[in-house]
């Protein structure tokens, strides 16, 4: 057990120092990184001070002091971080808050009803104003609508088309904000490589394709890089080609020539 757990220390090391150099992201770079003693001592230091009450990692609910919290104070994560016993049991007195309450269970037991970060889509809705009377060509559909989006500075329905025959029809609005429905609408479509008279609406299974394509394009590749730590010289001599020796010349058969 104490090997495995000095076998973490040293990957969490490496991993830390990985990002010091700043191979994967220039902002991380520190001139001069601790060694490994230090960071050993550092995390120690951390490790004593931390409280699985504090819920920050995955497992500190296991914890026999954790299941003893009552439900009121199994608050997942403090803004603040905590020095010494006195301003733990504070931060733990002070978190009423809705979000101090929450746990991972939560976000699971809801799944039907969440979908996801809205917060992006908030300023669209709010900017979303009526036209004239004559009304705009809906930049997704290509039908006639009476509303545009001040945001973004398109027209689009708002609600779903009355000339559509299905009821339960997604309004333009949201096809328009979703990102997995880029390249589909008929504004898109010399993005797309489409020419805009031959468009029609996507059926739902090509719009599930799409969406699977989509999510592959900005799905974070690993881009190669240089290292930058210096790698050992290795103590070994170049080793010289010795020059092939000159062979005796045969003579030439000419019966073999035809």
């Amino acid at each position: 057990m104490l090997h495995a757990k000095a076998l973490a220390v040293v990957v969490a090391y490496d991993m830390c120092l990985e990002c010091c150099e700043g191979a994967l992201n220039p902002v991380w770079k520190v001139k001069r990184p601790v060694d490994f003693y230090t960071f050993r001592e550092k995390l120690g230091t951390q490790m004593l001070h931390y409280n699985p009450t504090q819920r920050k990692y995955p497992g500190d609910e296991k914890f026999r002091v954790a299941t003893q919290q009552p439900k009121k104070r199994r608050h997942a994560n403090v803004s603040c971080r905590l020095t010494n016993p006195t301003e733990e049991s504070q931060a733990t007195d002070s978190a009423s808050s809705a979000a101090s309450v929450l746990t991972r269970d939560h976000f699971r037991n809801n799944t039907k009803r969440l979908c996801g970060d809205l917060t992006f889509l908030y300023r669209h809705v709010q900017s979303a104003k009526p036209t004239d009377s004559s009304g705009r060509i809906c930049v997704v559909c290509g039908l006639r609508c009476y509303s545009v989006c001040t945001a973004c500075g398109e027209a689009m329905h708002r609600f779903s088309p009355k000339n559509k025959k299905k009821k339960e029809a997604i309004p333009c609005f949201c096809h328009h904000h979703n990102t997995s429905f880029f390249g589909l609408s008929k504004r898109d479509a010399s993005a797309s490589g489409a020419k805009s008279k031959e468009w029609s609406f996507p059926s739902p299974n090509k719009m599930e394709r799409h969406r699977e394509d989509v999510q592959r394009i900005l799905q974070p590749r690993a881009i190669p890089t240089n290292p930058t730590t210096p790698a050992p010289v290795a103590a070994i001599t170049a080793v010289q080609p010795t020059p092939a020796t000159p062979q005796e010349e045969r003579p030439f058969n000419v019966d073999h020539v035809i």
